[in-house]
């Protein structure tokens, strides 16, 4: 909620003001200025009557007469900062005189005629009804302000919610920019993130950093330090021009102090980072950025540059039993910086973020100059080694999903390609670098669901009396089954990688369909027994012939 204050021109839209039809003679750029007082005169000395700011009511006594001095009057009042002069038009004086209007105009000073009598003590009490009752409001906006941000920081708030409850405040977008001018958190308010967000790091350098709350730049936006005076490690943006510069300015201040107040706490300055690009890429895996220009204007705030080829990658690490919720978050934590170390060693621009227990997901933006294997090599190299204990500092398996031309579809990959890693983990070891969905098929699928009841019971109906048959009497079935599957029932070079004659093969499979109770020849049987045959020999821990 942001409270009004009184402006001249609120003041003369008052019925008690428009009864007397006021007319602008000067000035009209200028009706916005905050009115603190109204003073009502009929003298013309008023250099120390008034403080600034306030509105002068006359009849007109000091500008006439053979003493009078129109030029003097305007002039006092200009500098003493009022907020404008109003001037009932009457007998005595009809008409401003043209100098008192061209002076007035010349010094910026709003200067309104009444054209029908209206009683002044009537505009005092009104206009300081209001002015008294903004006061009150002011203050009660000031102390719900300091609640809020107190509330926040006891809660130990992260830098979203603190944005937020800020931009709730003054309604309207606030957004919390690094000392690199990339965006960590944004309430966008009712403003569509593309267009608040497009071009913003080069928006933001023509807003020169000021040590103080105030406008800055040429868009005019209200902007405010975070961080230690003479060391702001951020910033605070109200994009676009204030409707409220005091209050604005007052609750910037005091999200700043909640976030230094956060920062201090966490003592970790890449901790806003790493949520923003979680926080976007957590939404963009969900479907819940629909725009594709929304999109790349969240992600090159946060630092990743647009490319004609986005890549999504899934470093899946090694599982944990960690009971601790606090120790795993610090495990997560310690991966997720890995990532992104390995991200600025690799120099490849990308934005990364936790999607799920001991998973990763990056995008990878990547420049027409710049091949894709050549950028994951990188990657790879930077990343820890492979460990078959579950340390922070154990290396990833990195699976690699299709490129894309636009962001969207690229993360919208990202479920598929946290498959393929799961799959590539369950293969037996390999110096494989990283895995594609063409790397782990059919045995990296059946090497993560080994354990499935489902899948169990599958392969012991196809091959349970195959294999009791072979555990009682030997004969070397299994082994030749699983060759006719490899060669695809070819059966010459069956015979030949068996070291046996046509003949004696015939029989040995007849003797197989029998056992089974299945026809070789049919090819539903054939893919079925090679996929329980790819269980068995996983669960075995050996690799089918």
């Amino acid at each position: 909620m942001v409270v009004m204050s009184l402006t001249l021109r609120t003041m003369l839209a008052l019925d008690v003001v428009a009864s007397g039809r006021p007319e602008v003679l000067a000035g009209q750029d200028d009706l916005d200025r905050v009115v603190r007082w109204v003073h009502v005169t009929e003298v013309d000395d008023m250099e120390d009557l008034l403080g600034g700011h306030e509105v002068v009511l006359t009849t007109g006594l000091p500008l006439v007469g053979p003493t009078a001095d129109p030029a003097r009057f305007v002039e006092q009042l200009a500098r003493s900062s009022a907020c404008g002069l109003i001037v009932e038009l009457g007998p005595r004086l009809p008409a401003l005189p043209d100098i008192l209007v061209s002076d007035a105009r010349r010094l910026g000073l709003p200067l309104v005629a009444l054209h029908a009598p209206v009683r002044f003590v009537s505009i005092t009490e009104a206009v300081h009804r209001l002015i008294v009752g903004e006061q009150y409001l002011g203050l009660e906006f000031a102390q719900r302000t300091h609640e809020v941000f107190t509330n926040l920081s006891l809660d130990s708030a992260d830098a979203s919610a603190i944005v937020a409850e800020a931009s709730d405040l003054i309604d309207a977008a606030v957004v919390l920019e690094d000392a690199g001018h990339h965006v960590v958190a944004l309430a966008q308010h009712e403003q569509a993130p593309g267009d608040l967000l497009r071009g913003w790091e080069e928006r933001s350098r023509r807003a020169p950093v000021l040590e103080e709350p105030g406008p800055s730049g040429p868009e005019g936006w209200l902007t405010c330090p975070v961080g230690l005076r003479g060391s702001p490690w951020g910033r605070l943006v109200a994009p676009g021009r204030a409707v409220d510069p005091e209050r604005t300015a007052m609750v910037m201040q005091r999200a700043a102090q909640a976030l230094q107040l956060s920062r201090l706490v966490e003592r970790d300055a890449t901790r806003l980072q790493f949520q923003a690009q979680e926080s976007l890429l957590q939404e963009l895996v969900e479907g819940r950025v629909q725009d594709e220009a929304d999109g790349l204007a969240r992600a090159r705030a946060l630092g990743m540059r647009a490319a004609p080829t986005y890549v999504p990658v899934v470093a899946l690490f090694e599982p944990t039993s960690l009971p601790d919720q606090i120790a795993r978050q610090r495990r997560a934590r310690a991966q997720l910086e890995s990532i992104f170390e390995a991200l600025r060693e690799a120099r490849v621009s990308a934005i990364a973020g936790g999607i799920g227990d001991e998973r990763v997901g990056i995008i990878m933006a990547l420049r027409s100059s710049t091949r894709e294997d050549t950028a994951l090599e990188a990657l790879a190299r930077a990343l820890p080694a492979r460990s078959v204990t579950p340390s922070p500092s154990s290396g990833p398996v990195l699976g690699v999903g299709r490129s894309s031309s636009t962001l969207l579809v690229a993360a919208s990959r990202m479920r598929t390609v946290a498959h393929i890693a799961e799959a590539a983990r369950a293969l037996p070891a390999t110096s494989a670098p990283w895995f594609r969905s063409t790397d782990v098929r059919l045995r990296g699928l059946v090497a993560q669901l080994q354990d499935d009841e489902r899948l169990l019971g599958f392969a012991e109906s196809e091959l349970g009396p195959l294999l009791a048959h072979e555990a009682e009497r030997g004969g070397g079935l299994v082994d030749l089954l699983r060759t006719y599957v490899r060669l695809q029932g070819n059966k010459a070079a069956v015979a030949q990688a068996a070291h046996i004659s046509r003949q004696a093969l015939y029989g040995r499979l007849r003797k197989i369909e029998s056992i089974l109770m299945v026809d070789l020849d049919d090819a539903d049987s054939s893919l079925s027994l090679g996929v329980a045959l790819l269980v068995h020999d996983i669960r075995q821990g050996g690799s089918p012939a």
